[in-house]
Formats: structure tokens, C-alpha cells, sequence
């Protein structure tokens, strides 16, 4: 396929945070790096696994949101090294007060990117990879055997929804402005 004529997407994030300040503070970095935030979902406990809490201490909340600029899918390695710059910056005594799960939603899957490397991610560059995490099927979101734990339980697919509805406004605006 053409390069050119593939389908921008949208750029989401999961963020994890313990302190409304800080994510406050981090919505200002991600909108001056990225575009401004056109959604922000309802953020829950993050409590089904405790793998953050040595760094980031307990009572976590993770939430997601989405940026109002359409992306090239190719930007989602690019946008994981500028997160986790982010994530540094906002960082103190080299422990993240913030972690920024960046990813893209089209309108068939969600994909975050990852430093990990798992059998089930696709290798894109400079050490990231890709991480399909859930598809779109029957007019919801559906989970994979390796996702997240909360991801698993559905608590975002409304925020997921959401943003997917929007998405297909902006996507037929920008192709019909294309076309004419």
C-alpha cells in the first residue's frame, strides 16, 4: 500500500499517576509535545497488580486519554522516546511520578507501545515495540490472553469508544478535505 494514502490514527495514552498534581503538570508537557487533549476517561485504581508501587508508591490511578492531531501509525516508536523523556523529566530521585503508556487507536485495534519485548509484540525500532492490546469487534472492544489485567476487566472500552467515535468524525473530515 502506499504510504501516503494509509489512514492516520489517533494518539491515546493510558496514564498512571498517584498525585493529581503531577498528572496535571504531565497533561501540560503531553499537550505542548503532542496536540492538545481532546479526551480525558474516568481514571480507576489500579490495583490488580502492585508491579508500579515499588516506584511510583500505592493507591495508583490509570485513565485514558487521546490527542486531537491525527498521527502516521510510523510515529507510535517515535512517540514512545519522547514519552519516555517525559516520564524522566517529570521523575524524582530517578523514580517516575507518572508512567505514560503512549499508543494509537485506528478504527479496528488499540496498540501502546513497549520497551518490553514479549512474544506477542512486533518489533518496530530503537528497542520499542508494538503491542496490540485490543480489537474492535461486534461494536466493542475485546481483549487478548496477554493483556494488561485491567485492560482485561473493560473498564476503559467506554473511554475507548468514545474516542473511537470521535476518531471516525475527524477521519471522515480529513479524507473529505482531501478529496476536494
Amino acid at each position: 500500500m502506499d504510504p501516503e494514502k494509509i489512514d492516520k490514527v489517533k494518539l491515546v495514552a493510558a496514564v498512571l499517576y498517584q498525585n493529581r498534581e503531577d498528572l496535571k503538570e504531565a497533561f501540560a508537557l503531553l499537550e505542548s509535545t503532542f496536540s492538545p487533549i481532546d479526551h480525558v476517561g474516568d481514571f480507576f485504581p489500579f490495583e490488580l497488580t502492585d508491579y508500579y508501587e515499588p516506584e511510583m508508591g500505592a493507591e495508583l490511578q490509570r485513565g485514558i486519554i487521546s490527542f486531537s492531531e491525527l498521527v502516521h501509525p510510523g510515529f507510535l516508536a517515535e512517540s514512545k522516546k519522547i514519552t519516555k523523556g517525559l516520564e524522566q523529566k517529570l521523575s524524582v530521585n530517578q523514580k517516575r511520578k507518572i508512567n505514560i503508556d503512549i499508543g494509537y487507536l485506528d478504527l479496528f485495534k488499540v496498540v501502546l507501545a513497549s520497551y518490553k519485548e514479549r512474544s506477542n509484540k512486533i518489533y518496530l525500532s530503537d528497542g520499542i515495540w508494538a503491542d496490540m492490546i485490543l480489537y474492535f469487534d461486534s461494536g466493542d472492544y475485546k481483549t487478548f490472553s496477554w493483556g494488561f489485567p485491567d485492560f482485561k476487566t473493560g473498564i476503559y472500552n467506554p473511554a475507548f469508544g468514545e474516542i473511537r467515535n470521535a476518531y471516525k468524525l475527524q477521519l471522515r473530515k480529513e479524507n473529505k478535505a482531501l478529496s476536494q
